[in-house]
């Protein structure tokens, strides 16, 4: 039972994720308070969304890319994000699919402490964030990054990030629909135009990348 449960989840097929995705565009178009406010099925657990197996994660070896329109582009372990300032908030996660979970303590960094590592070109609007397996990426403007809430997380109520919700880091955007939130987070592009959302299944194993 666990097998098939567990194929279920892994088997939303790329058409079936771009529907989700353009459900929730639709919805945040025409009904823009119910993006952070939408009724949804409260769950105890998070299901499995994702584009491809759990990435195997080196520490030893792996980095945070941020690249793209910078001075020159940044490489940060895992030790060395968690040396910057903290941040810790608790909020609702929410998916396109209509279920959700309250009350979800995130530990991670704000954007803004990456930022502040790096020379941005004025001609960057935007920031790409890419999946660990390379199969989905996704963008934010430059502003929607800064906001007070938007962070990079390595914690999730208390525990390290496990695979399936992207160790070791994942971006998450608590306004926003769950599938902006890249998982397993390896680079950051600052771009001059946006990245549209790209991906064969759903939800993310992710990276972040400055790319020009």
């Amino acid at each position: 039972m666990n097998s098939l449960k567990n194929w279920i989840q892994r088997s939303l097929s790329r058409r079936g994720f771009i529907f989700l995705a353009a459900l929730g565009l639709y919805r945040f178009i025409s009904e823009p308070l119910a993006w952070a406010k939408a009724d949804y099925q409260r769950l105890k657990e998070f299901p499995i969304r994702s584009i491809e197996e759990p990435q195997k994660v080196d520490l030893k070896t792996w980095r945070l890319k941020i690249e793209g329109l910078v001075d020159k582009p940044l490489f940060l372990s895992l030790d060395e994000i968690k040396a910057l300032p903290q941040k810790i908030q608790t909020k609702n996660f929410v998916c396109v699919e209509g279920w959700g979970l309250d009350n979800q303590k995130w530990e991670g960094i704000h954007l803004k402490e990456v930022f502040s590592k790096v020379k941005i070109s004025p001609k960057a609007r935007f920031i790409t964030f890419h999946a660990l397996g390379g199969q989905y990426k996704d963008s934010l403007s430059l502003k929607e990054a800064l906001e007070p809430d938007t962070m990079l997380a390595y914690k999730l109520n208390d525990k390290n990030l496990s695979p399936d919700h992207g160790f070791p880091l994942r971006l998450i955007i608590p306004r926003m629909y769950g599938y902006k939130g890249v998982n397993g987070l390896s680079e950051s592009s600052l771009r001059r135009n946006k990245k549209s959302v790209t991906g064969r299944k759903a939800d993310i194993p992710w990276m972040v990348v400055f790319q020009g």
